[in-house]
Order: C-alpha cells, then structure tokens, then sequence
C-alpha cells in the first residue's frame, strides 16, 4: 500500500519538475575569446576609434571566419553599413538576426542592452536593403555549390537570400562535374527568384534555365532577353534596309512622273494647236495618251513605295523596341548621392 501510494505522487512530481528544469536551461553562450582572438578584438576597437573602420570592419571578418559567432556577424554588418557597402552590410545582418531570434524570443544569450542594438541593426538592415536586390536561389538539387558572379555564396539550398547590387549577375550551380549558369537581373529593393536545373548524367539536355521572378515556376516560356542578336538585327536590319529602297524608288518615281507630266501638257498643248477635238489616230493626241498614262503610272508608284517606306520603317522601330535590350531607369539614390541608373538586360 506504501508503495502504491509513492507511485502516483512521484510521477506528479517529475511532470511538474521535467518543463520547469527545461525552462531553467540556460541558453547557449559564446565562449570567453581566447588571448589572440582578445587581441584582435582589442586591435579592432582601436581602429574604430581611429576612424580606419575597413580595416576594423576586416578584422571581425576574420574573427567570424574562425568563430562563427553573433557578435562577429553583427560588428562585420554594422561596420559594412558604415562604409556604405550594403550588400555585404545585409548578408551579415540576417545573420545575425538568424542567429540571435528576437529581444522576446532570444535563441542564444544576449546582454544587456541587446533590444538597443538590436533595434539599430534592424533599422541599419531596413536601409541597406533599400539599396540591394535580393536574390533567392533555388537549385534542383540539395548539395550544389550556389556561385554568384564567380563567388561562392554557399551551398544548395541556402538558408537565405544572397543580396547583390542592383543590375545584371550571374548565377551558377555545380556538383559532381555538372554546372548551370543564368544570368538575372534584380533592382534595389527589388526580390527575384532564380532556378538552376542541374542535368542529370544521360538524360536528355533541359530546357536553357532562366531567372524568374517570385512565384514563376521553372519551365514556363523564356522571357522577351532569350531573343539572340542575329535575329535581332537581321529583322531590324532587313526592314530598315527595305524602307531605304522604297524611299529610293518612290523618289525616282516622282522624278519620271514629273517628266511625264511636262510631256503630257506640252502634248495637249500641241494637240490644241493642231487639231479642234482630240481623237485616237492624230499623233499629237496619241502623244498626250500616252504621256497621261505614265503620269499616272509613275504618281501611283511613287505613292505605294512611299507609303511602304513608312511602313518598313515603322516596322523597323517596333521591331527594335521587342528586340532591343530592356532598358529600365531607375532614379533616386546612387551611393551616396541623389542620381540615375540606366540598365541594360538581353
């Protein structure tokens, strides 16, 4: 009877015990630097203070590369912001936020103080992503080393977006010998989507992969940039060359329609000397027919290729608008100062 007594009342206490000793754990912390890594950190504060913050902003990035650790990946985004390079400022940022969770939610130790310098560096963040575009990489299969303009950004699937300066970038996947590579253009602010389909060994070559905007699924037609330039400027070409002739021949035209018009009025002229009433048979008259006739010929073919020369042409500038490189224009902040970005995407 103890014994069925003691049962019911231990396995109360431990359910009551077991979630209060989970929430009492302590959260993750990062170990106290060793004497080299002090070292740097002390030598990186002094270069802050004298205002040579690159090389401050170099130092963190080492220690990041060695430690992995939050303060590291906060201090290379914060000093990055400072320099106004604000890719990098935003690629160690959400970082950092991924690592560290929120003032109400931490997921490692945080201390005092941290809402405030958390607070600036979502306001840092939020500044710097109004200058960079944000690319979100999708390759077809986990493992594939993801390169952006020749720099590695990580591995397939990536945790996040790679942020790159506004314009045109390359972006590549390889694994085990195979490689994909599209190009993808992105504005500041902007987010896009892109997909890399690595072709499996022995099967058949896939559709050219393209960039696509967010929510696009991959295999729908290519965009108005898959367009090559020989079918470009044969088309433009062709229909601007076919105006040139026209406007040639419709010139020409006007200048026999004109000789034929002053040999029918000396023609009619002459009939009207000759003769009272103009009838087939008089040479004059006969004269006067057929100088009217090629008036009227060359005035009617000069009209047509006018008229087709401003067609061809109209034609050429429509067909170099479709074809013709996709320009946007982008105006306000460049860098530091107000300007205007013009780019360019085939």
């Amino acid at each position: 009877m103890r014994r069925s007594l003691h049962s019911p009342i231990t396995a109360v206490l431990l359910l009551l015990w077991g979630p209060a000793a989970a929430e009492a754990e302590p959260l993750p912390r990062r170990p106290p630097p060793t004497g080299p890594e002090q070292e740097m950190l002390d030598e990186a504060k002094r270069l802050v203070d004298q205002g040579r913050i690159a090389d401050a902003r170099d130092i963190h990035l080492t220690l990041w590369r060695l430690t992995r650790s939050a303060s590291d990946a906060f201090r290379v985004g914060m000093l990055s912001f400072r320099l106004r390079e604000f890719p990098m400022a935003a690629e160690f940022l959400s970082i950092y936020f991924d690592m560290v969770g929120t003032p109400e939610a931490p997921k490692i130790w945080v201390p005092p103080g941290f809402k405030e310098s958390y607070d600036l560096a979502r306001a840092n963040f939020a500044e710097a992503r109004r200058h960079v575009g944000a690319l979100e990489v999708r390759a077809s299969e986990p493992g594939a080393a993801v390169l952006v303009d020749g720099r590695q950004v990580g591995v397939s699937p990536l945790p996040r977006p790679v942020y790159v300066a506004p314009g045109q970038h390359r972006v590549s996947a390889q694994l085990a010998g195979r490689q994909v590579e599209v190009p993808a253009a992105v504005d500041a602010g902007g987010e896009r989507t892109v997909w890399l389909v690595l072709q499996r060994a022995g099967a058949e070559a896939p559709a050219r992969p393209r960039a696509s905007t967010a929510g696009d699924l991959p295999g729908a037609a290519p965009p108005r940039s898959a367009r090559g330039p020989e079918l470009r400027w044969w088309t433009v070409g062709g229909l601007a060359a076919t105006s040139v002739v026209l406007g040639v021949v419709g010139g020409v035209s006007v200048a026999e329609a004109n000789d034929a018009a002053g040999d029918r009025d000396a023609a009619f002229a002459r009939a009207h000397r000759e003769v009272f009433r103009c009838r087939p048979g008089f040479p004059a008259c006969d004269a006067h027919a057929e100088a009217d006739g090629r008036t009227r010929t060359f005035t009617a073919l000069s009209v047509g290729a006018f008229i087709g020369a401003g067609l061809s042409a109209g034609g050429a500038v429509v067909a170099g608008f479709l074809l013709a490189p996709e320009a946007k224009v982008r105006v306000g902040a460049v860098g530091a100062a107000p300007g205007a970005v013009l780019s360019f995407s085939w």
